[in-house]
């Protein structure tokens, strides 16, 4: 992959700020409460898979005062997601199996549970300095734009994504609870046209998605979190222990 499908950076990642105190609740708080909101579980619903050792990887955050632990989802929840087909370069139909692939690949490797909760109209929203606390309840958003109406597009970037952290108390421990995958409808454009399948485009797929469960970008060109993707069309040794890590997050 040259320098045009350089992947953009986690965006969501960046600042947590909401306005409803109600996330704040200690794990005794009012339990219908907590199940609205997501923030109860009790066993993981899937295991991470068995990889080899070795590799590099990284994450995009750490929880406070314990740098060895990344920021995750939570392995006893549901991850919902949405997709907005306008702009792939398939059709609806085709498009959706695309991504389902890939999201099985990233759920079969962290043991994570995604739920597809179907097309949706939504666009991409990169824009937003603070969060609303409904957005916490939003399904995860996969799309594709162009960039004129995502700037952070712009420069050969492929694709952007992030995932917001929220605290759980009572330790205040980080946890993703929704995200966006906004992908380059005039790159993955150029490379179906050029190329003439989807391997490509499933490498910046799976990139970005690696980045919304939690991995970061390494230096290693044997990863496919490496930034500039040089060929590689499946996640490396690294990349695949990683995501068993992201797997292994506290049930909340």
């Amino acid at each position: 992959m040259t320098e045009r499908w350089r992947s953009g950076l986690s965006l969501l990642i960046s600042v947590v700020v909401f306005a409803a105190v109600v996330l704040w609740f200690p794990a005794g708080g009012p339990a219908n409460l907590r199940r609205v909101l997501g923030l109860g579980g009790e066993h993981p619903l899937g295991d991470p898979a068995d990889v080899p050792p070795g590799g590099t990887y990284a994450f995009v955050a750490h929880q406070p005062g314990h740098p060895d632990d990344p920021v995750a989802w939570d392995p006893c929840r549901e991850i919902h997601y949405e997709i907005n087909p306008d702009g792939a370069p398939d059709d609806a139909d085709e498009t959706e199996d695309f991504v389902a692939e890939a999201v099985h690949v990233v759920s079969h490797y962290t043991g994570l549970r995604f739920v597809y909760d179907g097309r949706t109209d939504r666009r991409p929203a990169w824009d937003r300095e603070v969060v609303p606390a409904l957005a916490a309840r939003e399904p995860v958003l996969i799309a594709w734009a162009t960039e004129d109406e995502v700037p952070q597009l712009e420069d050969d970037v492929a694709g952007v994504d992030g995932s917001l952290p929220v605290p759980v108390q009572p330790e205040g421990w980080l946890r993703f609870v929704t995200g966006e995958v906004t992908l380059d409808s005039d790159a993955f454009a150029e490379m179906d046209t050029v190329l003439g399948d989807d391997g490509e485009e499933r490498a910046v797929l799976l990139h970005e998605l690696g980045h919304l469960v939690g991995l970061d970008h390494v230096d290693s060109t044997r990863e496919l979190m490496y930034a500039d993707n040089i060929g590689r069309r499946d996640f490396g040794t690294g990349d695949l222990n990683g995501l068993v890590r992201l797997g292994t997050g506290r049930c909340s």
